[in-house]
């Protein structure tokens, strides 16, 4: 006998135990009866098309409160699935193959869809077919092996302390809730916290005693844990400036403007936040430059990298911040060299610290 299976190119033999030709044909219909029905899954029931699955996928990790995903995150896959329920919705799950995977990651690379965005839509299509799997409703992963496609990340301008201090001007001088901006761009690049991280502080966050901002205890970090920012001296002034000036009927460091009788914080400056560096001639400065200028000040100020890395809530030891955040201002360098003093058997430094060398 001889059969092909979905994303073989070449046909399987199968060996038949039977002497006669009806006898054969008997063997052959219970083979293709098994097939029809892969073993591990329920004997009877057609499997849920993609596209409902998906959306019942979606609908539970929004209301689910132990999900274990973040409402921004079901946001962005949610985005992802769109293209995939354009493409296979109509497919039953055990229906979805590799090729066909292969074949739309290629279809969109075409399209001129960048690589990154690709390999992110591929692990949102594997958690949806994973859980279809944990269901009982599929066997294998049709997304195993694919490999992500390489990604150049290109290299960002280093916000200079000069542009940063043009930035907080401009914030400042753009739009209703100017004072709140102005102070929301200091706190991201004083303290290295992310751009939804900020916006969930509260003043029980801060600890003026014990110096440090603690960024994440409502699960709001990337890493849904908690971490804690020692207070360096602009933080510190930043922040104690701040509570002189805080709301006094809100727990919130940025309370929204429209809470009325309701305490909440601001859902986003990103209006005004685009209008000051438009105003202050930096188009490309995004929120994360803010923690991306916290993070090498912090390098070219000496701080070792595993201090960093706990500030900034890295579980790596600090790789990742010799990696990304590593590379400093050409003015930095230049002032490092001038330091560096050679001798025919000894490497010294202008701090008096010497190191004996090989000759």
């Amino acid at each position: 006998m001889q059969t092909r299976v979905s994303g073989e190119t070449s046909a399987r033999r199968i060996r038949l135990n039977a002497t006669t030709l009806e006898a054969a044909k008997a063997e052959m219909a219970r083979i293709r009866e098994k097939k029809a029905e892969p073993e591990g899954l329920p004997k009877t029931g057609l499997r849920p098309m993609f596209v409902d699955y998906a959306d019942k996928y979606l609908e539970f990790h929004r209301s689910a409160s132990d999900s274990g995903k973040k409402a921004r995150t079901i946001d962005r896959e949610g985005h992802s699935l769109v293209h995939w329920k354009k493409a296979i919705g109509n497919l039953r799950l055990d229906k979805i193959t590799r090729p066909m995977i292969t074949n739309l990651v290629k279809a969109r690379l075409a399209a001129g869809i960048k690589p990154r965005t690709v390999n992110i839509d591929v692990i949102v299509l594997r958690n949806v077919l994973n859980e279809a799997k944990e269901d009982g409703l599929i066997v294998r992963l049709p997304t195993d092996e694919i490999k992500p496609r390489k990604v150049k990340t290109p290299g960002r301008d280093l916000l200079k302390p000069a542009e940063f201090t043009e930035l907080c001007k401009a914030a400042a001088e753009c739009g209703k809730n100017h004072v709140q901006v102005a102070d929301y761009v200091r706190l991201l690049a004083y303290s290295g916290a992310r751009r939804d991280e900020a916006l969930a502080l509260k003043w029980e966050d801060v600890n003026f005693e014990n110096k440090f901002l603690r960024i994440g205890a409502d699960g709001s970090s990337k890493n849904s844990k908690a971490r804690y920012v020692d207070f360096n001296p602009e933080l510190e002034a930043h922040l104690k400036d701040m509570a002189g000036r805080r709301a006094p009927d809100s727990d919130w460091i940025f309370p929204s403007p429209q809470r009325g009788d309701t305490d909440k914080p601001t859902k986003t400056f990103r209006d005004s936040f685009v209008a000051a560096r438009k105003k202050a001639k930096l188009p490309w400065v995004g929120f994360h430059d803010l923690r991306h200028y916290f993070a090498s000040m912090a390098v070219m100020a000496g701080i070792d990298f595993k201090t960093i890395a706990e500030w900034l809530g890295h579980q790596d030891g600090g790789m990742l911040v010799g990696k990304v955040y590593g590379h400093l201002l050409p003015e930095h360098r230049k002032r490092m060299a001038k330091r560096l003093r050679f001798q025919p058997s000894v490497l010294s430094f202008s701090d008096g610290n010497s190191q004996i060398g090989a000759a």
